[in-house]
C-alpha cells in the first residue's frame, strides 16, 4: 500500500519516493529561506545557537547544525542539510582539514574513513541528485559564516572526501 502522509494523516495514494523527495525539497527551500531572513537581520556571521535552534517545519523544529560536520535533522529522509567545517583555533588540532582546493573548490573530509557510513552514504546520494546543500564555514567557536547554496560535484575515496 502506498500513501502520502502528512504529518500522521493520509492524504492522498501516491509514490511514497515522490513524496519523499518532495519533503526534501521543501525543507531544503524553508531552510534557504531561514538562513536568508538570518543574514538579513543579523549580518553574514551567524552564532551557533540560532542554527542550533533552526526554524518550525510542519509543526517540527528543524536544527541546521548539530554534533557532526555532516547534519541530516530528522525531518529528512536521506540526505544531508548542512556540512560544517569548524573554526581553527591556536593549539588544537581541527578533526578535518577541510580546505579550497587550487580550483576554488572546497575538499570537504568525509566523517571518519568508512566511505560506507551513513553520513558519507547521504552525502553521495546528495551529489547524484544534485540537492543544495548548505555549507557552514566556522569564523570562531561559535559562530559561522555561511556560503551560498553548494553542491558535491565528485568523490575522492581513496583520499576519504568529498569535492
Amino acid at each position: 500500500m502506498r500513501a502520502a502522509l502528512s504529518w500522521g494523516e493520509v492524504t492522498e495514494v501516491t509514490d511514497p519516493w515522490t513524496t519523499a523527495r518532495e519533503l526534501d525539497q521543501r525543507v531544503r527551500a524553508a531552510a534557504f529561506g531561514f538562513l536568508r531572513r538570518e543574514v538579513q537581520l543579523r549580518g553574514e556571521v551567524l552564532p551557533r545557537s540560532v542554527l542550533a535552534e533552526g526554524f518550525q517545519f510542519g509543526g517540527l523544529r528543524v536544527p541546521l547544525i548539530g554534533p557532526q560536520g555532516i547534519f541530516k535533522p530528522a525531518v529528512l529522509p536521506e540526505m544531508p542539510l548542512t556540512i560544517t567545517t569548524v573554526p581553527e583555533i591556536e593549539g588544537r588540532v581541527r578533526p578535518y582539514e577541510d580546505e579550497i582546493g587550487n580550483d576554488g573548490l572546497l575538499l570537504y573530509r568525509y566523517r571518519g574513513s568508512d566511505r560506507n557510513h551513513r553520513d558519507n552514504v547521504g552525502l553521495r546520494l546528495a551529489m547524484r541528485r544534485q540537492a543544495p546543500l548548505i555549507y557552514l564555514y566556522g569564523v570562531i567557536p561559535g559562530e559561522y559564516l555561511r556560503f551560498g547554496r553548494c553542491t558535491s560535484s565528485a568523490t575522492i575515496p581513496a583520499g576519504c572526501r568529498s569535492r
